[in-house]
């Protein structure tokens, strides 16, 4: 669905004469969907936006998801008449189902030296199972082999000021924090005018990962969703941590929160929106999320700055290490793939080639050298606090700066370290800008804790589980015998987690046992058929990083 767009204007008759007719510059515009939600492009261009086209000669029609996207994404599927490339997220199977994208291999060596660059011998990790062919571009992937990661993007978040009344000592367990916490919410039972909420979480459709990931969680495992993996005799195996004694644990200790009148029961029935609403009234005192989930709301607390921000720290449960850090891992499962009703399939893979050459990369990540980054005669990129300040404008950097709406394709892990070998893929994990783009609370809670970033509360990222990290990205077939396995599973789990927290006293070991008995309704043999997949697509994506 490639159009041109003639974009000059006719001269004056005579020219036109002597010229032999209208000199035209024609710009190639191609139509992509994103599942993301995001503003309409600005009617005015964007200052990444317009340098592209200037480059490219290239526009896009963007289209950002709205609404349900499992729903339009089957539309998209079922019409037949597809946008130019195409990013479903995790409705990428229901595309591959319908026939809709186009092997990428051959375009990718004749077309796209850079792309082969970007992702050097990760490259066959992105191949799709059923036939070895590369049909999409993941949302990020590892660059290289050095990583540095300041924060530790998920943990149990405690609010500041209860930290802070705490003198900065860090709970030894989830177990006596839940004590600490409902002391804290006995002495300080609202807050402005709000009453006050111990624990919380979103259980709005897949976001409902903040409470039911908590005993994978919270017994030491970095987030590989709906499994465990763990390093047994020389290979990573996969186990489910559902219906364990983790599980029984995490939900009980939550369930003395409940008992105590102090956990958010409104968490089971509000949306997203509703989540952060509640967040952002200061009146939550801790939960378990990862950072990008309830950003909106910690930016927000962070600019009232009255100590209702959150600090993730290393708390499990009893006897558990703080092994969560996740190590860069390419999103295999899903990502940007051309269409079969892309007319130019060669002129799109060769934009896709430049956005992912090493300038353009700097231009998305960092913005313009001299204007919004400063490379020192030692070549590390640097920001002053002007620049700083601007960056951290989200308007700003959304809508005018504007590379934002190319980010969630062909971008390189923000651990990552660039091919120079000093500076971070994302300005923010820099170590030369780390503290200078923290606020001063924020630094003055590092100050409190003694350490230098946030992630020094945490052991590191095992990197040795990039060969096949993250275990969520494995998509199983919906249709398919492990995939039905997997939704009775978390229609189960999705019933009696919120029975589990809120029963009542003295009944919580019999909802256990009902919950227990509803999994096992499940055959065993289907559920070890689902394990097996997760555990199958694990050992071929280390085989295809090089093997154990």
């Amino acid at each position: 669905m490639k159009r041109l767009l003639l974009l000059a204007a006719l001269v004056l008759v005579a020219g036109l004469v002597f010229a032999g007719g209208p000199a035209e510059e024609q710009t190639t515009e191609y139509s992509i969907f994103l599942g993301y939600p995001k503003e309409d492009y600005p009617v005015d261009g964007t200052i990444f936006g317009d340098w592209l086209e200037e480059q490219t000669g290239v526009t896009i029609d963007w289209e950002f998801i709205v609404g349900d996207l499992e729903q339009k994404v089957g539309l998209i599927a079922a019409s037949g008449d597809y946008p130019d490339a195409i990013d479903p997220r995790n409705e990428t199977q229901t595309l591959m189902a319908a026939g809709a994208l186009i092997p990428l291999d051959d375009l990718i060596q004749s077309n796209a030296p850079n792309i082969v660059d970007l992702y050097g011998s990760l490259i066959d990790m992105i191949r799709y199972p059923a036939d070895g062919h590369i049909y999409w571009f993941p949302q990020q992937m590892p660059y290289g082999t050095e990583y540095r990661n300041p924060n530790p993007g998920h943990g149990t978040y405690v609010q500041a000021a209860v930290l802070e009344s705490w003198n900065y000592q860090i709970p030894e367990d989830l177990d006596s924090m839940a004590d600490l916490l409902i002391d804290y919410a006995d002495a300080h039972p609202e807050y402005e005018g709000n009453p006050t909420y111990a624990w919380s979480g979103c259980y709005d459709t897949w976001r409902w990962f903040s409470i039911s990931n908590i005993p994978h969680i919270l017994s030491g495992h970095p987030n590989d969703g709906s499994v465990n993996v763990d390093w047994v005799d020389g290979k990573w195996v996969a186990s489910n941590y559902w219906g364990t004694l983790e599980e029984h644990d995490s939900y009980q200790i939550l369930n003395r929160i409940f008992q105590a009148g102090y956990f958010d029961t409104e968490a089971f029935v509000t949306n997203y929106d509703g989540y952060l609403a509640k967040l952002s009234t200061g009146s939550v005192l801790a939960m378990y999320d990862q950072d990008w989930q309830f950003d909106q709301a910690q930016q927000l607390l962070l600019e009232q700055d009255d100590g209702r921000w959150y600090v993730a720290l290393p708390v499990m449960l009893p006897g558990y290490p703080a092994t969560i850090m996740n190590p860069p891992g390419p999103q295999v499962s899903e990502g940007i793939g051309i269409s079969t009703s892309c007319d130019d399939p060669e002129g799109l893979m060769d934009y896709f080639n430049f956005l992912a050459d090493r300038e353009t990369l700097l231009r998305r990540m960092w913005g313009r050298p001299g204007i919004d980054y400063i490379i020192g005669d030692d070549g590390v990129f640097t920001r002053d606090q002007e620049m700083i300040e601007r960056w951290r404008n989200i308007d700003w950097r959304n809508q005018t700066y504007g590379a934002d709406y190319w980010s969630n394709f062909l971008r390189i892990d923000s651990a990552s370290v660039l091919w120079d070998g000093l500076n971070n893929a994302d300005p923010g994990f820099q170590p030369s800008i780390y503290r200078l783009s923290r606020r001063d609370n924020e630094n003055a809670m590092l100050d409190a804790l003694g350490i230098d970033y946030f992630a020094e509360l945490f052991p590191p990222a095992d990197l040795s589980r990039s060969t096949y990290f993250p275990a969520w990205t494995i998509t199983i077939p919906p249709d398919s015998v492990e995939g039905i396995t997997g939704g009775r599973v978390e229609d189960v789990r999705r019933r009696n987690i919120p029975l589990l927290i809120m029963a009542g006293p003295g009944q919580y070991e019999n909802v256990w046992r009902n919950y227990m008995a509803e999994l096992a309704e499940i055959p065993a043999a289907d559920i070890a058929a689902n394990l097996a997949f997760y555990q199958t697509e694990i050992d071929r994506r280390v085989e295809a990083a090089g093997g154990y």
